[in-house]
């Protein structure tokens, strides 16, 4: 079984914060096995901050590595509605929600 890396996000995930995020998280996800980041402190989100959170589950597809985002607060649950993403990334949890795995794109 995989060893889970668990990271929490504390920083708001926008396009302020986008490069030192990105780095942290691509760190975590060449560690290998299951990561999981924890979003449940994460202040603010915006369209940066969704497109990173894209990056790295694509990174980790492309690894064949497991990847998930837990603890979706309200500011990640309204930016997500507001671009009509709620339905395609989120299953709601009682502790919060968790981003499952990205379908794959139709060719």
């Amino acid at each position: 079984m995989d060893a889970l890396l668990t990271v929490r996000v504390e920083t708001p995930l926008t396009i302020y914060h986008a490069a030192e995020l990105k780095e942290r998280m691509f760190a975590a996800l060449e560690q290998g096995g299951s990561v999981r980041f924890d979003l449940s402190a994460v202040p603010e989100i915006d369209c940066a901050g969704v497109q990173l959170l894209v990056a790295a589950r694509r990174s980790a597809a492309d690894r064949a590595q497991a990847c998930e985002f837990v603890g979706a607060g309200d500011a990640v649950r309204a930016t997500l509605a507001l671009l009509g993403l709620p339905q395609a990334l989120m299953q709601a949890e009682p502790s919060g929600g968790t981003l499952p795995a990205f379908p794959e794109s139709a060719s």
